[in-house]
């Protein structure tokens, strides 16, 4: 008999000590992506809200990034089969919390540097938060980036008009979207009629010009 009460004491200790480890591997199994054709389905990255909430990122994680950035990615609340959104392939995004809300921060190298050099810009943000058990998603167009003064303005628009022959069309195109944001007329006028300027454009540029407009597009809907 007290071999067997030992032997019964043995296996509920035993069945505690187990327990915690099956619902930690439950909860860490639960945070996942749902399957979609968008992404793979394991979490690259979590984000704790103060209600308990987990959101977590499926997706490409750029190499060699401090802090990381991601592209081509979801995110999803963990344990729910609905995406919060779906990140392209082309973007390339800072993650971080703070105040309780998730800041997807699109980056954007434009040509607003020193001597129009090229530096990374945060483009937009998406915030991300909860009403209740509900997420709320919130696009904001960074309105404090460096634009250009009248002397710059002025500098973008003579080449832009004087350009013959062999020319750096992106760079000369990112520096009219700055131009342009920067609330010059003449700038945004010269930059749509880029394609009519110079005709035909290698498809690559091609897609990244198309880019451009759709950014300034984003900038005049969220004035």
């Amino acid at each position: 008999m007290r071999h067997e009460a030992v032997v019964t004491i043995m296996s509920i200790l035993l069945l505690f000590l187990f327990l915690p480890t099956v619902q930690g591997q439950a909860a860490k199994f639960a945070c996942t992506c749902p399957v979609t054709y968008l992404s793979r389905t394991k979490a690259d990255a979590t984000f704790r809200f103060s209600n308990g909430k987990t959101v977590v990122l499926c997706g490409y994680k750029n190499p060699d990034t401090k802090p990381a950035t991601y592209s081509e990615f979801v995110l999803a609340v963990c344990g729910q089969r609905i995406i919060i959104g779906f990140w392209g392939a082309l973007l390339n995004c800072r993650l971080q919390i703070r105040q309780d809300t998730l800041l997807v921060n699109r980056l954007e190298k434009l040509s607003n540097g020193k001597n129009f050099a090229y530096q990374e810009n945060v483009w937009t943000t998406e915030k991300i938060y909860f009403n209740g058990e509900k997420a709320i998603k919130k696009l904001l167009v960074n309105r404090k980036i460096k634009n250009y003064n009248q002397s710059q303005i002025k500098s973008v628009v003579r080449s832009y008009e004087t350009a013959r022959g062999e020319l750096d069309e992106q760079k000369m195109a990112n520096q009219l979207l700055i131009a342009a944001i920067s609330g010059d007329q003449h700038a945004r006028r010269c930059f749509k009629a880029f394609k009519n300027k110079f005709g035909l454009l290698d498809s690559d540029f091609a897609e990244e010009y198309n880019g451009l407009v759709t950014m300034l597009m984003l900038w005049d809907s969220k004035q």
